[in-house]
């Protein structure tokens, strides 16, 4: 492991030659279960439950598979690159503030 001025989260991780895998594999996870409380609750409010105006928009126009797979193709794509310029710390910071604006609050209107 190096030391220096790189923050901590760009380590190598035991036994493993790519660097903090785990957060790129976290950003996934959030993204997949956006997309799965998204789908679920369009399927049962609307597709005027959706909070985000552009892919409120984009669900409007292109349907909800469509825009779905879209917009999470982008994020993905961006995850990625954050990852494979090892900026996992910002990643780490997309990820939580994922979690927080927008599973949770999607958590809190399907719940029973």
């Amino acid at each position: 492991m190096r030391t220096g001025s790189r923050l901590s989260s760009t380590l190598v991780l035991p036994g493993c030659r790519t660097r903090a895998v785990w957060a790129f594999a976290l950003f996934l996870a959030v993204q997949l279960a956006d997309a799965a409380q998204t789908v679920y609750g369009i399927s049962r409010f609307g597709p005027a439950i959706e909070a985000n105006p552009i892919l409120s928009f984009c669900i409007a126009a292109f349907g909800t598979g469509a825009a779905l797979v879209g917009a999470k193709m982008v994020a993905v794509v961006g995850g990625a690159a954050l990852h494979a310029c090892s900026y996992h710390f910002i990643l780490v910071a997309l990820t939580v503030a994922y979690v927080f604006g927008a599973v949770v609050p999607w958590a809190v209107v399907l719940s029973p």
